[in-house]
């Protein structure tokens, strides 16, 4: 950086440069040891287009020069820049400023498309803009990950001028006073990356429950550059011709999580990784996620901080299907008072960005079945809950439970609360549409007759028209592929609003996961952020669903079905032991030992109707150690037919979890012995 020390010649709020017409009176290079200017936040040095770049992280960095400190700023001027996104800003983030946004000074900076911006006021403080162009068929203007050549000119005579990589983008001289630029505030310096007043993100699905928020450029800058006049045309391709970038913009992949299958079952605390800058914001160990895998399966369960922990199904080729929180809501307009003093919009887990009260834990891990918890607070983007009328002031909460088997069937138990509960909700890793992840008929609905139908969005939202359909299988592009089976009597309708045509066949919004905007709804209109889209809801029947992926045929789905809502019949033969009956919840069978060490037998009334599946058996009180399996007799060996597990709670007692891998239509004999 050259520092300036030139004398401040005092104007009506008008500050001039000198009038020497060859030189550049600023100049950041980011090649400094020891710069003149303040670095705040999590960015890093890169490699630009010479030497090195800086690369701003998108959240929490930004540059202050205030080194300069006698100003004079003469009434034409340039600046110039080199510049590489990795993402588009939520809404104008600067390149470089000075002054009090649309009041006072300039404003060279880039806004949610991708345009590049020149922004001032004149001495009358009305705020004049001239922007590059959009290309018409993308609407967007500066590709990502790309080094681009960017300059703003101004004169009072010619007024404004924008070009992009040599060419002219944007004119505007629609001034009616020629007094010049106004300035204020100048002893705060220049500023670069971040918006020194908050913006609220462009887009908002509803205005009322957006704020503004902190965010810093999402890309690297070089070579920025202020003149002491309004450059030509040709000095600008000039300028632009004399440097050429000998290496991509340098970014990180920012593909979701993923991890090397261990070829175990079973859940692991750990810290999924999704790009540096984003990893970098988590003041976090190694053990906050949780990791699912299976040892027959290519799939995962993860529960992540980026979806506040939103258990998500991830498919081999790392697409991911979530689902949502319970959720309520306050519409702050039909209320009395501001919304800033009272809990306001949508009520969930999404709201959730720093993981202030989300949480998870592993509570059994064990050979023969994983549980998890997962709890979180019912918030605003504010961080605000609503309160309850028991006066206790905890506010709206949910607790869940995930019962997750070895064949990767999973049920989730949603534990007494209050709002709903059940949407399809599909994830897109950057660079990804909607239409990337799953197909135009992305829903196949199926019934307990073996009855479906597939839907496609091709032409506009489906209508679900199939009579008691109860299981829902998402048509991921991925071998594997999600399916949710609600109980008998629960249904899907179609999600049916917030959709844009112009930019996809689905909802697709950007405001979660991932991102740390105070918005509670977004709406995406490039793959350059983590976002989501909702393909329906669940009409729930009860407080339990079963979730999982399959590259199995439908047909499969309607006898696990039938297994869940139609359990077979125990009947049970041995004194020594009580029988439950059949907990839906935990897709298990429960008996409690009541005195002695003597063998557990019973039947299990398997039929067309109700057929076993994979059946598990949950032991209470279980007095033995290792146990035995037989099958009509026939013994069964322990491996991956016939997994088990002890849990131990904490008077001591002994629990027994048995799981089977075991498909039939017939009575079968289940005989469980202490070795």
């Amino acid at each position: 950086m050259i520092k300036l020390t030139i004398a401040l010649l005092f104007l009506p709020f008008v500050l001039a440069f000198p009038q020497d017409k060859s030189s550049s009176i600023a100049f950041w290079t980011f090649d400094e040891t020891n710069p003149d200017y303040e670095i705040t936040g999590k960015g890093s040095i890169t490699p630009g287009v010479v030497g090195n770049a800086y690369k701003f992280d998108g959240f929490s960095s930004y540059i202050e020069d205030r080194s300069i400190e006698d100003i004079k700023i003469p009434r034409s001027f340039s600046i110039e820049a080199w510049i590489s996104l990795g993402a588009y800003p939520w809404n104008w983030a600067p390149i470089v400023t000075i002054g009090k946004y649309k009041i006072t000074g300039f404003y060279f900076g880039v806004d949610s498309r991708g345009r590049i911006g020149f922004q001032l006021s004149d001495a009358t403080s009305v705020w004049h803009s001239c922007t590059s162009k959009l290309d018409p068929e993308t609407k967007l203007g500066m590709e990502l990950r790309k080094w681009y050549h960017v300059v703003g000119t101004y004169s009072p005579e010619e007024g404004m001028a924008v070009y992009v990589n040599g060419e002219l983008e944007g004119r505007y001289n629609d001034f009616e006073f020629k007094y010049g630029v106004r300035y204020n505030e100048l002893e705060k310096g220049f500023r670069i990356g971040m918006n020194r007043e908050h913006l609220a993100p462009t887009d908002p699905i509803r205005d009322w429950a957006t704020w503004p928020s902190q965010y810093s450029l999402d890309g690297n800058l070089d070579e920025i550059k202020i003149y002491t006049k309004s450059l030509s045309g040709r000095e600008v391709k000039e300028k632009y011709n004399a440097v050429e970038p000998d290496n991509n913009a340098a970014f990180a992949d920012r593909d979701f999580p993923q991890i090397a299958s261990s070829g175990h079952f079973g859940a692991n605390y750990t810290r999924l990784e999704f790009y540096p800058e984003w990893d970098n914001l988590w003041p976090v160990g190694e053990h906050l996620d949780v990791a699912v895998q299976f040892d027959d399966l290519p799939v995962k369960v993860m529960f992540w901080r980026g979806t506040r922990y939103s258990a998500c199904w991830v498919s081999e080729n790392n697409k991911w299907m979530a689902d949502q929180s319970r959720e309520t809501g306050n519409n702050w307009y039909l209320e009395d008072g501001s919304r800033d003093d009272m809990p306001t919009g949508c009520m969930e887990h999404m709201s959730d960005v720093q993981c202030r009260s989300s949480r998870v834990s592993i509570i059994e891990n064990n050979d023969a079945r994983v549980v998890i918890s997962w709890r979180y607070l019912q918030m605003d983007v504010k961080f605000r809950q609503n309160d309850l009328p028991d006066n206790t002031l905890f506010g709206e909460w949910g607790n869940e439970l995930y019962y997750i088997y070895p064949d990767g069937v999973a049920i989730r138990k949603v534990l007494p609360g209050r709002g709903g509960w059940q949407e399809t909700i599909l994830l897109n890793a950057p660079g990804t549409r909607p239409e990337d992840n799953v197909e135009l008929e992305a829903c196949t609905l199926i019934n307990m007759d073996g009855e479906s139908r597939s839907y496609s969005w091709e032409h506009g939202y489906p209508k679900f028209d199939l009579e008691d359909a109860n299981i829902q299988l998402i048509n991921f592009k991925s071998e594997y592929k999600p399916f949710l089976i609600l109980k008998e009597g629960g249904g899907f309708l179609v999600f049916n609003g917030e959709v844009r045509p112009e930019y996809s066949h689905f909802p697709w919004w950007n405001h979660w996961p991932v991102a740390q905007i105070a918005s509670d709804g977004r709406s995406a209109y490039a793959p350059d952020r983590a976002a989501h889209s909702s393909l329906s809801w669940g009409l729930r029947h009860g407080t339990a669903a079963m979730y999982g992926m399959t590259n199995k045929s439908y047909e499969s789905l309607v006898d696990l079905s039938k297994s869940w809502n139609r359990p077979p019949e125990v009947e049970l033969s041995s004194s020594a032991y009580d029988s439950e009956g059949y907990d839906f919840s935990q897709r298990a069978y429960i008996f409690k030992s009541m005195s002695t060490n003597d063998r557990l037998n019973f039947d299990l009334k398997g039929s067309a109707n109700s057929p076993i599946v994979n059946p598990a058996f949950v032991i209470n009180n279980w007095l033995g150690d290792e146990a035995s399996l037989r099958i009509d007799g026939n013994i069964i060996p322990r491996g991956k037919e016939f997994r088990q597990g002890i849990e131990h709670n904490i008077n001591g007692s002994k629990t027994l979890i048995i799981w089977i891998r075991y498909n039939s239509n017939e009575t079968i004999n289940i005989t469980i012995n202490s070795k």
